[in-house]
C-alpha cells in the first residue's frame, strides 16, 4: 500500500435544512380546535354507552337569589360567672380556657427581669435593688410538703440560690399589687422616684397583659373542678327591645380544645336568658337588616375529581378505578361516589357571613338554564325528613333527641384558624381500679418550676431518695426486737404520683352537687418499711384543689365522670394569632379519653416474712 495514500471526505452539498408547514386557507383555528362532531348518531352512542338516557332531563343552575338575616352573639358567661359583654375581637377559645399562671420559679424570674427592664427605661434602675430585698426568691430548708418537693429538684435548687439577692420574686411582686398596694409603696425607695416608678407599673401591666392572657377575676373561670371540663354560655337577642327573648347556647362539656359550633348546644327552654346585672347593661341592637344577595353557582369540587366535561384533560396522577376501599372505609367510599355520580348535581353558592354571629336563610331561589325558578327548602324538612339522615352544622337542643326542633340556623362561632400548643406541664391519668374499687389519679407529668413539665413517677424518685438520705427511723414505745417469722403490715406501698379517689357523701348542703361521690383520699408515706405522719400530697394543680385555700377543702369528682376507659387531663401553653394580628398567649386544659382499667395490686392487712431479731 502506498505510504502517502490519502482518504477524501465525502460531504454533501446541501448544507441547510428546510422546514414544512402546513399552510392554512383561513386565519381562523377555532373551528378546528373546537373538535366539532358532525357525526350526531356518535354522540347519541356514546351518551348512550355512559348511561344518560336513564337519567333525569334537569337544567343546569345559572343563577341563585338568597335572603338571610344575622343576629350576632353579644352576651357570655363563663361557668357560673356573671353576665358579660361578648367582645367578638377576642378568639372565644382562649377566653373560654385561660387560667391563671404558674407562678413557678420560671415565673418569677421572668417577670423579676422584666420589672429591672422597665425600670431602666424609666432610669431608675438603681431602685430595683430595693425590690430584690423586699421580694425575695425562696430557697425552702423546711419539712413542709411543697418544700420537700422544691429541694428533691436539683434544677430549682441550683437556679433559686444563684437568682438569690441578684432578680425579684416576680410572683410575690405581682400577688402584692393585685392585693391593691403600689410599687412605691416598697420601703427604701427614693420619694423623688415616685413618679417614674408609677410609670413603670402601668408599663409592667401592659407588658403582662400583651404577653399572657389572664382572666381577670376568679369568677371568669370556665373550668368545673367536678367534671373536669369546662363550662360557658353564649346567647343572641331574637329582637332588639329590651328583656327579649334570647337563643341561648350552652357548653356543658367543652374538652377537646378545639372550639366550634359542635362545642354547644341549644338551650331548650325558651324563656331562658343570660340577664346581666343593671349596672352593666348590653344593647340588644345587634340583629341586622335582611340581606337578599344574588350569585353564580358553581359544582362542587376536589382535587383531582373526575371532570364532568367530555373533552377536558383529568388529572392523570389520579386513578378513581384503582382505588380500594374496604367495608370499613365509609368516607372513601362516600368519596368515590359523590365523584363519580353525584357531583354534578351538587353546587355552592359563596355567601359571606360575619363571625361570632348566627344566621338565618329566609329563602332560597335558584334559576336553571331553562329559566325555571326553584325555591329550595331546607335539608331534611317535609317528605325528606328522616332522623336517620347525615347532617352537618345542625345545632340540636340541649337534652332531646337530634334532628328534632334544632336551631335551624348556621352558627359562626369565632373559631381559631391555627394555634400553637406546648408540652404538657401537668397531666394526670384518671384510672378506675374495679379490684380495689377505687379511682387513681395519675400524676404522669408534674410542673418542674420552671416553666415546663417533668415525669412525674422520675419526680417522686427523687423525692424518695432525697428523704431516704434525710430519713430519721421512728421507734414505737415498747417495741422489742423478737424472733417472729411474720410481720404485720397496714398496707403496701404505692408510688407517691398515684393520688386515691375512694367513694364518699359529700355533706355540704350548700353545694349542688350529687349526695354520693368519689372524693380525694390521702395515703400516707412508706420510707424503709415505716409508715411517716405526713400524708402525701399531689403536685399538680389539677388534683390539689382545695388544698392551697387558707382553710383547706375537701375535693370531689362525680363518679360518672370516671368510666371504664378512664380519661386524661392535660395543661399546657398555647398562643394564637387573631384576625386583628394581635397575638395571644394563654394557658389552658383538655380532657382525652383514657386507655383503659388499671391497677397498682393495693392490698391491705398483709403478712409478710421477717427476718430474726428485727
Amino acid at each position: 500500500m502506498p505510504q502517502n495514500l490519502h482518504i477524501n471526505t465525502v460531504r454533501p452539498d446541501i448544507t441547510f435544512q428546510v422546514r414544512y408547514e402546513p399552510a392554512l386557507r383561513v386565519n381562523d383555528v377555532a373551528p378546528t380546535i373546537s373538535a366539532n362532531v358532525h357525526d350526531a348518531l356518535w354522540m347519541l352512542t356514546q351518551q348512550w354507552r355512559v348511561g344518560e338516557f336513564n337519567g333525569e332531563d334537569a337544567g343546569t343552575l345559572v343563577k341563585a337569589k338568597i335572603e338571610t338575616q344575622s343576629t350576632h352573639i353579644n352576651r357570655y358567661r363563663g361557668g357560673n360567672g356573671p353576665v358579660e359583654a361578648f367582645n367578638p375581637d377576642v378568639p372565644l377559645e382562649a377566653k373560654v380556657e385561660r387560667l391563671p399562671l404558674f407562678l413557678d420559679l420560671g415565673m418569677q424570674l421572668e417577670i423579676g427581669l422584666q420589672w429591672y427592664k422597665i425600670l431602666r427605661k424609666r432610669n431608675v434602675a438603681a431602685s430595683y435593688s430595693h425590690f430584690v430585698g423586699e421580694f425575695q426568691i425562696e430557697v425552702p430548708t423546711g419539712t413542709a410538703e411543697t418544700d420537700l418537693q422544691v429541694q428533691s429538684n436539683r434544677d430549682s435548687m441550683q437556679a433559686r440560690k444563684a437568682a438569690r439577692r441578684r432578680i425579684m420574686n416576680g410572683g410575690a411582686f405581682l400577688a402584692y399589687l393585685n392585693a391593691g398596694n403600689n410599687a412605691h409603696d416598697v420601703p427604701g425607695l427614693n420619694p423623688a422616684d415616685q413618679a417614674a416608678i408609677d410609670n413603670a407599673q402601668a408599663d409592667f401591666f401592659v407588658w403582662l397583659n400583651n404577653t399572657y392572657y389572664l382572666p381577670q377575676a376568679a369568677s371568669e373561670k370556665s373550668w368545673s373542678k367536678d367534671q373536669l371540663e369546662y363550662k360557658f354560655s353564649v346567647s343572641a337577642p331574637l329582637t332588639t327591645a329590651n328583656g327579649a327573648q334570647q337563643m341561648v347556647l350552652d357548653a356543658d362539656k367543652y374538652t377537646l380544645g378545639d372550639l366550634d359550633w359542635y362545642s354547644v348546644d341549644l338551650n331548650a327552654n325558651v324563656n331562658t336568658r343570660l340577664t346581666e346585672t343593671p349596672a352593666n347593661s348590653i344593647s340588644n341592637n345587634v340583629i341586622d337588616p335582611s340581606v337578599v344577595v344574588s350569585y353564580l353557582p358553581h359544582h362542587i369540587e376536589w382535587k383531582g375529581m373526575p371532570k364532568g366535561r367530555w373533552w377536558e384533560f383529568e388529572d392523570r396522577n389520579i386513578d378513581i378505578a384503582k382505588m380500594l376501599a374496604q367495608k370499613q372505609d365509609i368516607s372513601k367510599l362516600i368519596l368515590m361516589e359523590f365523584g363519580l355520580i353525584y357531583s354534578n348535581d351538587w353546587f355552592i353558592i359563596p355567601h359571606p357571613v360575619q363571625n361570632s354571629t348566627i344566621t338565618e336563610v329566609k329563602g332560597l331561589v335558584v334559576t336553571d338554564v331553562f329559566d325555571q325558578q326553584f325555591v329550595i327548602q331546607r335539608a331534611g324538612t317535609g317528605a325528606d325528613y328522616s332522623w336517620q339522615k347525615w347532617d352537618m352544622y345542625q345545632v340540636n337542643k340541649k337534652g332531646q333527641p337530634a334532628h328534632q326542633n334544632s336551631l335551624n340556623k348556621l352558627l359562626m362561632m369565632p373559631a381559631l384558624i391555627n394555634k400553637v400548643e406546648s408540652a404538657p406541664i401537668e397531666k394526670v391519668l384518671f384510672l378506675r381500679d374495679e379490684m380495689a374499687n377505687m379511682v387513681w389519679g395519675v400524676e404522669d407529668v408534674v410542673p418542674n418550676d420552671l416553666f415546663g413539665g417533668v415525669n412525674g413517677k422520675d419526680a417522686a424518685g427523687d423525692l424518695m431518695d432525697f428523704l431516704e438520705q434525710t430519713y430519721a427511723p421512728v421507734t414505737t414505745a415498747g417495741y422489742e426486737p423478737n424472733n417472729a417469722a411474720l410481720r404485720y403490715k397496714l398496707q403496701n406501698a404505692v408510688p407517691e404520683n398515684w393520688i386515691p379517689f375512694i367513694a364518699a357523701v359529700n355533706s355540704n348542703p350548700s353545694a349542688n352537687y350529687r349526695s354520693r361521690q368519689i372524693q380525694r383520699a390521702r395515703l400516707l408515706r412508706y420510707i424503709n418499711d415505716e409508715y411517716q405522719q405526713t400524708p402525701i400530697q399531689p403536685r399538680t394543680n389539677i388534683l390539689r384543689a382545695g388544698l392551697d385555700e387558707t382553710v383547706p377543702q375537701p375535693y370531689f369528682l362525680n363518679q360518672e365522670e370516671v368510666s371504664k376507659s378512664g380519661f386524661v387531663v392535660s395543661t399546657s401553653f398555647q398562643r394564637t394569632r387573631w384576625y386583628d394580628g394581635k397575638t395571644y398567649v394563654w394557658l389552658g386544659r383538655k380532657k382525652q379519653t383514657g386507655r383503659g382499667e388499671a391497677g397498682i395490686k393495693f392490698q391491705f392487712d398483709m403478712l409478710e416474712n421477717k427476718e430474726p431479731n428485727t
